[in-house]
């Protein structure tokens, strides 16, 4: 088998919404034998360990560390740097993913080292203000993501990258960094978990051609566009990043090419 590793999107892919997508399921219940699935995921309104519930609850086989979200890639990224103290614009899952890996997550100071900036369906005024003060004075700002909608049942909601819009222009200044897809450090943080396998061994599945097909076209790795979210096949002839596949499902990928 040519892939080693499928990175696997959640939103669009695993579900939509509360909606389980089902041939995509059946197709990674008859691939969990043969390949490594690794779940990648931009929203960091829920937990590493809240994912592993609602992959399983899918009848899916997964554990912490099969599991990547853009919460935990922004803290990864604020260790590497040393760690310090942060200022959070989100949801609980997005500070516990901070705070498990030993970031000081501060509500109310006289300064922090980073601002934070993911998905957050109780944004307020007071949130704004006081992150574009803070990155006004120093603070790293770092975003979880920009994605301008998420996928829902029969619709689309506004997605992280309106919040974070809103702190760039409160701000005066853009992301100093974007912790999750389309951002190919991501692809490096997967190497270093996954030493044995090669970028040619490894295939990103996603319904997204900004975020999931765009990460694998900067990092060098095939890509599986799945139409099972928010994108149609008209909208890849005039895209930027075209995918190296697209299927209906992963479960017509699988029967098609004969992965397994």
């Amino acid at each position: 088998m040519k892939y080693k590793l499928l990175l696997l999107d959640l939103d669009g892919v695993v579900w939509r919404g509360k909606e389980i997508l089902e041939d995509n399921v059946k197709a990674i219940r008859l691939l969990e034998d043969k390949v490594k699935i690794v779940y990648l995921t931009n929203n960091s309104t829920r937990s590493r360990s809240e994912y592993v519930e609602r992959i399983r609850s899918c009848g899916l086989r997964v554990e912490i560390n099969d599991v990547l979200n853009s919460g935990y890639i922004a803290a990864q990224y604020i260790i590497s740097r040393g760690g310090g103290t942060a200022f959070v614009v989100g949801e609980p899952g997005l500070t516990e993913e901070l705070v498990k890996a030993g970031i000081e997550v501060r509500v109310d100071a006289r300064r922090v080292d980073y601002v934070v900036v993911g998905m957050d369906r109780f944004f307020t005024y007071n949130k704004l203000a006081k992150a574009s003060h803070y990155i006004r004075d120093g603070a790293v700002f770092i975003a979880t993501n920009t994605d301008s909608t998420f996928p829902i049942e029969g619709d689309v909601s506004p997605g992280a990258g309106s919040l974070v819009a809103a702190v760039s222009v409160a701000s005066g200044h853009k992301p100093d960094f974007i912790a999750g897809k389309p951002n190919s450090w991501i692809i490096e943080l997967i190497g270093e978990k996954h030493p044995g396998i090669k970028k040619e061994e490894i295939l990103v599945v996603g319904d997204r051609l900004d975020t999931d097909i765009a990460l694998g076209v900067k990092a060098g790795v095939d890509t599986l566009l799945v139409l099972t979210g928010v994108v149609s096949r008209k909208d890849v002839a005039g895209a930027k990043y075209k995918p190296t596949y697209i299927e209906d499902t992963l479960l017509d990928f699988v029967r098609k090419t004969g992965l397994l």
